[in-house]
């Protein structure tokens, strides 16, 4: 794991003070909605009390249009198709505007694209299919705003089609009956961040002369979770929306959603947005990635109960088979590293394999971004074409970087820190120098992954009823996170181990009162910690009911030396990079790189006390407080090459080696370059 930057929200303490005075709420609730952008009493109202008034369906453009054909389509009996998609949101989009439409006696039916064989919206083939089968109405749900040569065909073909879509505007709208989506320049619309469910949902309640009520108390439980699936900012219509679907999903009556509930151990008692993101949302999305999406579209439109057992067992299934992927590409990820340990002094870390699966590689690649802390790209290899998909940092644009490495790229497409892309297997190193030169131009020093933090909590705050006042700012999700906050100067009393070591429970001491954090992921092996020392850590903090009581749950996010300077670190770390890139640092950088004897003789006798470490190789720099990263990294260099120590590529375990005669540090490669000798 690399070291990650810890980024302090600035807070305007008077005005949150104000605010909490007005709104009659804690302090450190005021300060967490300041810092996110609430910061008048009007804001506080409506995200508080949950005041968000609906607009009204019809102020979507081409709302009048898509309803006024469909109820024709219906008056006349006309064969309707409903276009899904394949994750979550295109699921949900699909399953309410199918019932909605069978409830009112429509001769209706669902299409949604295979992932692997016709990829994401509209498709010539799967239009000329359902022509032929005598379609004679296509709404699409989650997608069709950029296909604008297939609905020419539609049209040409004789079929109407009406769009229902979230995602962004082209320079040109497809040539459909109606065209309804937020993004339009000419939609009047006030909220724009609706999921695609949203919009499909809009439409409903627009067929139903825009009752709300009628609709929400129908489809607000598939609403909350497509909503909540497809990662748009809960903030809004949206919160108002996942609230009241939230509450439904617990006392729902859909019988595929129980099921697939009860089969993923969600305890309808304690749910929460977090809970249908890492249970519900992962499990419906695995249709469509590991089969097909249509699975999960029959579990959440089945009304036997023996059947919705079957199906969401299946889901299950996939879902399973899924994390064993992941799994599988992580461990070639590291494999590949491991061959090639000069790919992690690279800005970007771009990598494909013939055996990925393509509907995995987004998934893994955010957890090789939170890994190694840089801007990713996994493809997968098929019949000489590579398809990919990227993560970035923040302030690093993977879309603009590909706008400019075009040259290279069948198509590609997305946003700042997620993006999609193709290109010829041929074309790949080319593409890659394209973009390790894109990323050294226009960004000498490469921007850190970096966690949010709201604020700094004071021991006098870490309380349970100063906690359970953060209930008040749920559901948490995109634009609404769970709030991180950083614990300093907490001294370590205890280290456990727990689930035969896989995690560690921490008895930290902080201002006079002793907390038990969890630190998941992390064993006793490597941690770097000894009882004693002073830390700071980030982490979310909940309460957590227990034989009748209830506790604070602490979970550490991140932890580090109390003191620790991360910007000289990050400074330290990207001249040290230029330098493993050859490229061009200063005279002065070059000398500042350099360590002397003495501090060379610290690190490996320190190594040499430990025996081994296993552990994070960036951390263990704070282990010297004498040394700048560079000369850290400097001295690991030098060291290995003249065979004393090992240091993973993976840079999570030094090894020591065997050395029986004595070395000559001058002799060291990296040293005499340095030196210019």
């Amino acid at each position: 794991m690399s070291v990650k930057n810890w980024n302090f929200t600035k807070i305007d303490n008077i005005l949150a003070k104000t605010l909490a005075q007005e709104c009659g709420i804690s302090q450190m609730v005021a300060e967490i909605l300041v810092s996110r952008g609430i910061t008048s009493y009007a804001q506080a109202d409506v995200f508080l009390n949950d005041e968000q008034v609906l607009e009204d369906p019809f102020s979507l453009i081409d709302m009048d249009r898509a309803v006024q054909r469909i109820s024709r389509a219906l008056e006349q009996d006309e064969p309707i198709v409903v276009y899904g998609d394949y994750d979550c949101d295109g699921v949900t989009s699909t399953a309410i505007l199918y019932s909605y439409l069978s409830m009112l006696g429509a001769q209706v039916s669902y299409y949604i694209p295979k992932r692997e064989t016709e990829g994401y919206g509209l498709n010539r083939e799967a239009i000329g299919r359902l022509a032929e089968q005598g379609a004679s109405l296509i709404i699409t749900v989650d997608n069709g705003i950029s296909a604008l040569d297939e609905i020419r065909y539609a049209n040409e073909l004789g079929l109407t089609v009406i769009v229902t879509d979230h995602h962004q505007v082209g320079e040109e709208l497809p040539e459909a009956y109606a065209v309804v989506d937020p993004h339009r320049p000419d939609c009047p619309s006030e909220f724009k961040h609706l999921a695609g469910v949203g919009v499909a949902f809009k439409l409903v309640t627009a067929l139903e002369n825009g009752d709300y009520d009628s609709t929400l108390e129908q489809f607000s439980d598939l609403l909350a979770i497509g909503t909540i699936g497809d990662i748009v900012p809960l903030v809004g219509e949206n919160r108002t929306l996942v609230r009241i679907g939230l509450e439904a999903v617990a006392h729902t009556d859909n019988i595929g959603l129980a099921a697939l509930m009860e089969t993923a151990g969600i305890s309808p008692q304690k749910l929460t947005a977090q809970n249908v993101a890492f249970g519900i949302v992962p499990r419906i999305n695995a249709a469509g990635r590991m089969k097909d999406a249509a699975i999960a579209a029959e579990l959440l439109l089945c009304d036997d109960p023996e059947r919705a057992q079957i199906l969401a067992q299946e889901v299950d299934t996939l879902n399973q088979k899924r994390r064993s992927l992941e799994d599988g590409i992580m461990r070639d990820i590291e494999a590949m590293i491991a061959e090639d340990p000069s790919l992690l002094n690279n800005r970007v870390l771009a990598l494909y394999h013939e055996d990925w699966h393509p509907g995995i590689i987004g998934i893994v690649a955010s957890k090789v971004l939170e890994r190694y802390g840089k801007p990713v790209l996994l493809m997968s290899a098929e019949n000489g074409q590579l398809r990919g998909s990227a993560r970035s940092v923040e302030f690093f644009s993977l879309y603009q970087m590909l706008t400019a490495c075009e040259k290279t790229l069948t198509q590609y497409g997305g946003h700042t820190q997620a993006a999609g892309f193709s290109l010829p297997e041929a074309n790949f190193a080319e593409f890659y120098r394209d973009i390790e030169a894109y990323a050294r131009k226009e960004y000498p020093v490469m921007p850190a992954f970096s966690y949010e933090v709201d604020r700094v909590l004071p021991p006098q705050e870490l309380g349970l009823e100063q906690i359970r006042e953060l209930s008040v700012l749920e559901p948490f999700g995109a634009a609404n996170q769970v709030p991180l906050f950083c614990i300093k100067k907490a001294v370590l009393r205890g280290i456990s181990p727990v689930s035969e070591n896989r995690h560690l429970r921490l008895k930290m001491q902080y201002g006079g009162m002793e907390i038990t954090a969890m630190y998941f992921g992390m064993s006793t092996d490597r941690f770097l910690f000894r009882v004693g020392e002073t830390l700071d850590f980030l982490c979310n903090i909940s309460i957590n009911p227990y034989n009748g009581r209830e506790y604070l749950s602490v979970m550490i996010k991140d932890i580090r030396p109390s003191g620790f300077e991360q910007k000289k670190f990050f400074n330290a770390k990207a001249y040290y990079e230029m330098y493993r890139r050859d490229e061009e640092i200063t005279p002065q950088i070059r000398h500042r790189m350099i360590p002397n004897r003495d501090q060379t003789a610290v690190v490996y006798k320190y190594l040499r006390k430990c025996g081994a470490y296993t552990g994070e190789v960036e951390l263990l720099y704070s282990a010297f407080p004498m040394l700048n990263y560079c000369q850290y990294r400097v001295i690991l260099d030098v060291l290995e090459e003249l065979g004393l120590i090992r240091v993973s590529p993976l840079l999570d375990r030094i090894d020591l080696c065997d050395c029986d005669h004595k070395v000559d540090l001058e002799a060291a490669p990296t040293l005499r370059r340095l030196k210019g000798s």
